[in-house]
């Protein structure tokens, strides 16, 4: 990923002369991003798929080059050249380059954060005994089924750490320490800086905590089982929405930190 413009700045570009397609799976260069809304220029090698998300943010597609299909809540939609898509934040949607695609994804400003529900503290407090005994089972097995669904994004991680299990281990750490202190997310602050700065190393964007987040919550509930009532899922669903959201503002903090540098 690289930033083509600084924010606060007037800019203007060609998108075809932006245009490169990687030999596999998707390259995105973001265009403008500043507190409030963010362009990315998306491209796809024909034949990468994205399977069904959902944005918390309203977004835009906007077909360059090529061709492909948007499943946008059940319906499909060709992606040929000047397609402008409109997407409703939380819609689900999948999209598959045909051909070679590229198209700017526009995403709006962050709606306004939805206060976690005492119910929901109070359910995820309750499994943080099952998540600590199993914590690094379910993140070996939200790894496993990431990359066998996303393999786009194993560029991005260190993948001796995964062999090694040291990855899988801190992750199960600080989804432990979540389960434990949602009610108290000052506690996590030093976590949440330190896990910020290193997505931002690694050029983590706002559009891959869904995916995540998905793989997140199939895992659970491949591990944990019937144990993983629905109540558990809907209550572990909003605390990672609500989580994804600081993140995402606290990354923005420091790309912002490091453009005026």
């Amino acid at each position: 990923m690289m930033n083509i413009a600084k924010p606060n700045n007037s800019f203007n570009t060609t998108l075809p002369d932006l245009i490169e397609y990687p030999t596999s799976g998707i390259l995105s260069k973001v265009l403008f991003k500043d507190n409030n809304s963010q362009y990315s220029l998306f491209c796809l090698a024909a034949g990468t798929e994205i399977d069904e998300h959902t944005s918390t943010r309203n977004a835009v597609i906007t077909v360059v080059e090529g061709t492909g299909n948007l499943n946008l809540e059940g319906k499909d939609i060709a992606l040929t050249p000047g397609v402008f898509v409109f997407m409703s934040a939380n819609a689900p949607h999948a999209l598959q380059a045909k051909e070679n695609l590229a198209f700017v994804l526009t995403l709006s400003e962050h709606l306004p954060k939805k206060k976690i529900s005492q119910q929901t503290i109070d359910i995820v407090k309750s499994t943080a005994p099952v998540i600590k005994q199993h914590g690094q089972k379910i993140t070996t097995r939200m790894y496993e089924i990431m990359f066998n669904t996303h393999p786009e994004v194993k560029a991005q991680f260190d993948m001796s750490a995964q062999t090694n299990g040291t990855q899988p281990a801190k992750l199960a750490t600080a989804v432990y320490s979540y389960a434990t202190h949602i009610d108290d997310l000052e506690a996590l602050k030093a976590m949440v800086d330190k896990i910020a700065h290193r997505h931002v190393a690694t050029h983590v964007l706002p559009e891959q905590y869904p995916i995540v987040g998905e793989c997140l919550l199939q895992a659970i509930q491949d591990v944990l089982g019937d144990a993983a009532s629905e109540e558990v899922m809907k209550a572990w669903t909003q605390a990672y929405q609500a989580l994804a959201d600081i993140f995402i503002n606290r990354e923005q903090q420091i790309y912002q930190t490091e453009k005026a540098s």
